[in-house]
């Protein structure tokens, strides 16, 4: 049984259960793998339901209602919440459940705005309409656990009201919440569409909570992650954070959380060194918000609080103290220096940071004010730097951005369970694609993480992502980037063809054998290099591949070799970098080729330190050029430097590091484009011609760093991390490209245009 298949019939399971114990008028329930069926009496007549569930189950749930087959719908609800929403309909909305929050945000319907109160419901006898079950409880009041409330008056005070909404059922005892993030606050343009993700729209997680146990529950909340975009990485969340929330599960109870409140109540009245009269509700509200945004740095909840006590509020003297100011000779920081007023910091093992820095990140920092509530009269230090300009914003880059290594960190859960989840939830978001998307361990890569997701190459997670169904359907991107499938397939024919192919043939290519899904038909432990192409000659041209009706590729591929298939998907899914094929109008003309390609490598927490650097030295654009044969391995593991390694082809006469010019003649050189004396016009074929002369080069950015070596028409990059590839053009045997140089102004200006274009 698959996962998917396993939590369907527990939420089966689940939802009979609720139904037997409150007598809802649902039976003959029959289930199998993939479908539920069940009846229910309306107007005396017995109807039927069938759901069918899809691989993303919960999500595009198939609901058919026999008694009306025209009315059939999608659901992105679980089978549980489907069954409740039945329930409620057949009882005229007679489940007595609490309204959420009054904010024009929620996206529940039954908002107080949205409802008519002035008119109560009545049957036909006039007489007020209650659900059966609340009959039974007419007289006991049914009341919100007060941790739970607690937990979720700190969410909205830190975070704001738009964070998160919620609807009880007061006759289920059963609360949804719905944490809501901001994912433009996260995710840099480009990388939100590499993910395929609409970063303007709030990602939603949902958790369905007891509404009375809370966290006395013997069993986790069901979680489920929503949002408009159908993107691989909603599935991914989802899996880490159902992980991360039955992990803490068993750590949390109600009474520790309460514990956990008295105790940092206690702490605000006694650490001061004056006493404090009890803080108003706002007040409380401010001192909880300044201690979030310090959890979420990576601190302690026990650093924070210490540290804002010490600096009377003040979150941006607050920073400061926890990242360790330069001291006087006295002991003191040079804040503390300039102002004697403010006490003394605390020397001992209590300070020391719950991230370590990495060792480039140990220099002393100052931070500016981040929008801190309460401020005080402190005049501004001009050596303050400014970490975010959005004043709208009340959470901080996420840790995983400073340091880049700690996006796995368990926020503490001192500001409550709800605060808890969000935090994990901000901070794992820029990072998933570091990340295996089976088992959810660190990919080990030369030159860091790539841009998009992908499994990690152990056998085990390799033959759950292939046979459990998660891998990206090959038919259905050839309907949708049939180009770019026919790059990728050059690409690996070329290094499966190559005498380097020992070396540059990277990563081979993991298969699983469709006849026996215990094993692996292509396995990197045993390689053989003439099986696969074998394999890439029966594969069809792609131009004939679009011919094809999506639903009859897979058969007939596998009439030919029942590896094709598997093999294409593999060349598709194993693509960790964002490719798009440029329309005429935003082709660079001057490049004298038709098959022209966006090609972005960066993940979310490089592109940040890339930009970073590019505001302060600037950037400049130069080529790249390399064989057709070496890009298989560059667009899954990125641009390495080369030098001094057995990936080195052409000489290092001008020091290690990656080899770039302005020039794209010089270019051409390396990638092995030699001028001869009839050349072949540009191509209008919307297809390549796989031809064994193919050549390439790629236009990049590059930081105008010192280090940066300029020697006449070579330059030198050390450093991987400032150059970042933005175009791709290939050339087909024959072709020839211009000589263009980047640094000319009207050359300039065509490039920045085009890499302001989104697909």
């Amino acid at each position: 049984m698959t996962l998917r298949q396993q939590r369907f019939a527990e939420d089966v399971n689940s939802a009979i259960a609720v139904c037997e114990q409150y007598g809802w008028p649902f039976t003959d329930f029959h289930q199998t793998d993939n479908s539920l069926t069940f009846a229910y009496t309306k107007n005396n007549n017995k109807q039927l339901v069938s759901i069918c569930i899809s691989d993303d189950y919960p999500e595009n749930t198939f609901i058919t209602r026999h008694d009306n087959e025209d009315c059939s719908e999608y659901s992105n609800e679980s089978i549980k919440n489907i069954i409740i929403g039945l329930n409620r309909e057949l009882r005229e909305g007679s489940i007595d459940r609490s309204d959420s929050m009054d904010t024009d945000n929620s996206c529940y319907e039954d908002c107080p705005e949205t409802l008519d109160t002035d008119e109560d419901e009545e049957d036909d006898d006039g007489v007020d309409y209650m659900d059966e079950y609340d009959q039974m409880r007419e007289g006991e009041e049914v009341e919100i656990n007060p941790v739970l409330l607690r937990d979720m008056e700190k969410l909205w005070g830190c975070y704001g009201e738009h964070v998160m909404d919620y609807r009880a059922f007061e006759s289920i005892e059963e609360v949804d919440t719905e944490i809501k993030i901001n994912l433009a606050s996260l995710l840099e343009r480009e990388i939100a569409e590499a993910w395929n993700l609409d970063r303007l729209q709030p990602l939603v997680i949902r958790l369905n909570l007891s509404l009375s146990q809370y966290l006395d529950a013997p069993r986790p909340p069901l979680i489920q992650v929503l949002h408009s975009s159908k993107s691989g990485i909603i599935s991914q969340l989802q899996k880490v954070l159902a992980d991360f929330i039955s992990e803490q599960w068993g750590r949390l109870s109600n009474s520790f959380i309460q514990q956990l409140y008295d105790e940092a109540e206690q702490k605000t009245q006694t650490a001061s060194c004056t006493p404090q009269p009890h803080c108003d509700e706002s007040s409380q509200t401010a001192h909880d918000r300044n201690i979030a945004r310090l959890m979420e740095m990576g601190f302690t909840a026990d650093q924070a609080l210490s540290a804002l006590v010490l600096n009377n509020g003040d979150l941006l003297l607050s920073v400061n103290h926890l990242m360790g100011g330069r001291t006087t000779s006295e002991g003191q920081t040079t804040a503390q220096a300039s102002d004697s007023s403010l006490p003394p910091k605390p020397s001992g093992s209590e300070y020391r940071r719950q991230t370590s820095h990495p060792s480039g990140a140990k220099r002393i920092k100052k931070i500016s004010r981040l929008h801190s509530v309460d401020p005080k009269d402190i005049p501004k230090d001009p050596g303050i730097i400014d970490l975010t300009k959005d004043g709208d914003d009340f959470t901080l880059v996420p840790t995983s951005l400073w340091f880049g290594k700690k996006s796995k960190r368990i926020p503490s859960p001192n500001l409550g369970f709800l605060i808890q989840v969000y935090q994990y939830a901000r901070q794992r978001i820029p990072t998933l694609n570091e990340f295996c998307v089976v088992c959810d361990d660190a990919h080990v890569f030369q030159n860091g993480a790539m841009l998009k997701p992908s499994v990690c190459s152990r056998e085990l997670c390799v033959f759950a992502f292939q046979t459990l169904g998660v891998m990206a359907d090959a038919a259905e991107s050839v309907a949708t980037g049939a180009e770019v499938v026919d790059l990728l397939i050059a690409m690996t024919r070329s290094a499966c063809v190559s005498p380097r192919r020992d070396t540059i043939f990277s990563p081979y290519p993991t298969v699983v054998d469709p006849t026996k899904s215990t094993e692996l038909a292509l396995n990197p432990k045993s390689k053989d290099y003439d099986k696969v192409r074998k394999i890439l000659e029966i594969i069809p041209p792609v131009s004939q591949l679009v011919q094809i009706e999506p639903s009859k590729i897979k058969r007939q591929m596998e009439e030919k070799n029942v590896l094709a298939y598997p093999l294409l998907q593999w060349i598709i899914s194993s693509n960790r970098s964002h490719i798009v094929k440029l329309p005429k109008e935003r082709r660079l003309s001057f490049m004298n080729t038709s098959h022209q390609y966006l090609l972005l490598q960066n993940p979310p927490a490089k592109e940040k330190v890339f930009q970073d650097l590019k505001k302060k030295h600037g950037s400049e654009f130069a080529f790249h050029g390399s064989s057709i044969e070496n890009w298989h391995s560059i667009i899954r593991e990125g641009l390495l430097v080369g030098s001094g390694t057995k990936l080195q082809v052409n000489g290092a006469a001008y020091g290690n590091g990656i080899y770039l010019s302005p020039n794209s003649s010089t270019s051409f050189n390396y990638s092995r484009m030699y001028k001869s004396g009839k050349q072949k016009n540009e191509s209008a074929s919307r297809f390549l011609d796989h031809g064994r002369s193919m050549t390439c080069i790629a236009l990049c950015e590059v930081i105008s760093h010192p280090s940066l070596k300029k020697s006449g028409a070579i330059w030198v990059s050390p450093e991987s991390d400032h150059v970042c590839t933005r175009f791709f053009f290939v050339y087909e045997a024959g072709q020839c490209g211009e000589d263009v140089n980047t640094q000319h102004k009207n050359n300039l200006q065509a490039i920045q245009d085009a890499v302001n274009f989104r697909a």
